[in-house]
């Protein structure tokens, strides 16, 4: 039975997870637009029900696998942090109750805070990741500075003197409270930005610490987790640049795209625990890393020739031409593999130096066995081949001596 609690626990919380963000998702499609836009549908089905059933769908699997992973513990809090039918329900509510029963009271307070479990977490996975233990017993203190945050902020916001939904534009008096909106606004925030700051620079720290003292094996799993931080980051900062208040067709992409690297978060610790493929990491942060940028200057040199030769064509002819795009297309095509080459070789120059170095002492060996026709030339370049690449202790060659 002992065996079987672990087990039990990890599924029936997902299917609590599972009923609550189906739940939520009744509860927002009537408040959807009609028709909906993208970013309507992915708000919908992305944040409400993909986030949560993939993030406790992992946690199950780690807590009934590994029931002592605080990792597994931490993506099941991340899940039920992300539903939340109570400010769903709160959205019915358009304006200011006139009557602030003691169970509205009870579902705007927990609205304030609801939405701790599903970020302080997320500051806590890199402290504990892999193994779920901080690198050493000294960094137990950032757990207990996140637990200290949260408590804190559940006691004090209960006594501000204003309580309201936080997707609501309106708010009451608050019946218990006494601290004004000023300090909440003011010194509260600065304190509170200062921890979160602490918490998010601690639990990285940490996870550059434990890299650096880990086996080859903890390295590629922190890769996978790095990659995926990575990706979330970069589309993180691409919202910024996006007005909240239109809800275009290239927002909603972004979106999409941004839910996608959330949940490359789950997928990618779940790789890394239960080890499937771990070491095709490096294989894909090189193909991203070379992409990337040749796709970035692609975009420069097609965007930069069509600007450019369209401002000729209009300063002879006076007007745009489409041909311009054809040679600007053409130009790409042809510039596609040299520069894809030599974006390759500069990444593998740079940063997997010991692969570059043995791809091209294996490619020096492939040219001279061509040409090779002495046996004894050809025996001692392979043997230099193999020390330069695998560099072993000793090697030698046998060969066996064909019998005439």
């Amino acid at each position: 039975m002992n065996r079987r609690s672990p087990v039990m626990v990890a599924w029936g919380l997902f299917a609590a997870c599972l009923a609550g963000a189906v739940i939520s998702l009744i509860l927002n499609i009537p408040g959807l637009p009609a028709p909906p836009s993208l970013f309507n549908l992915v708000e919908a089905f992305g944040w409400t029900l993909a986030i949560p059933i993939v993030f406790s769908g992992v946690a199950a699997l780690i807590i009934a696998r590994q029931s002592g992973n605080r990792v597994g513990w931490l993506m099941m809090f991340i899940a039920f942090g992300v539903v939340s039918p109570g400010s769903l329900i709160l959205r019915y509510l358009p304006e200011a109750p006139t009557n602030l029963t003691p169970g509205l009271w009870l579902l705007l307070w927990f609205d304030g805070w609801s939405w701790i479990p599903a970020i302080f977490p997320i500051f806590l996975i890199p402290l504990h990741f892999p193994t779920g233990q901080p690198p050493s017993p000294r960094w137990n203190w950032v757990t207990r500075l996140a637990i200290g945050m949260w408590l804190f902020f559940i006691i004090i916001t209960s006594f501000f003197k204003t309580i309201g939904p936080l997707e609501g534009n309106w708010t009451v008096l608050n019946p218990i409270g006494f601290i004004p909106d000023t300090v909440a606004e003011g010194a509260f925030m600065i304190v509170w930005g200062i921890g979160l700051l602490t918490l998010l620079i601690s639990s990285v720290a940490s996870l550059f610490v434990r890299y650096r003292r880990a086996g080859d094996r903890e390295r590629q799993q922190i890769k996978w987790l790095l990659y995926a931080g990575t990706l979330f980051a970069f589309d993180y900062t691409l919202t910024f640049f996006l007005s909240e208040n239109e809800f275009t067709v290239i927002r909603g992409l972004v979106d999409l795209l941004f839910v996608f690297s959330i949940l490359a978060i789950p997928l990618a610790i779940a790789v890394a625990i239960f080890r499937y493929r771990l070491y095709d990491i490096d294989l894909i942060i090189r193909r991203t890393l070379q992409y990337a940028i040749l796709t970035g200057l692609l975009a420069l040199v097609y965007f930069g020739s069509v600007v450019l030769l369209q401002g000729l064509v209009g300063n002879l002819t006076g007007e745009q031409s489409p041909l311009v795009i054809v040679l600007s297309t053409l130009v790409i095509a042809v510039l596609f593999n040299p520069l894809r080459i030599r974006v390759q070789d500069f990444i593998d120059h740079r940063f997997y130096r010991k692969k570059y170095s043995a791809e091209r002492a294996l490619a020096k060996f492939a040219a001279k066995a061509r040409d090779e026709v002495d046996m004894e030339n050809l025996s001692t370049a392979l043997l230099s081949v193999v020390e330069e690449t695998m560099q072993p202790e000793q090697v030698s060659l046998w060969l066996l001596e064909k019998k005439k």
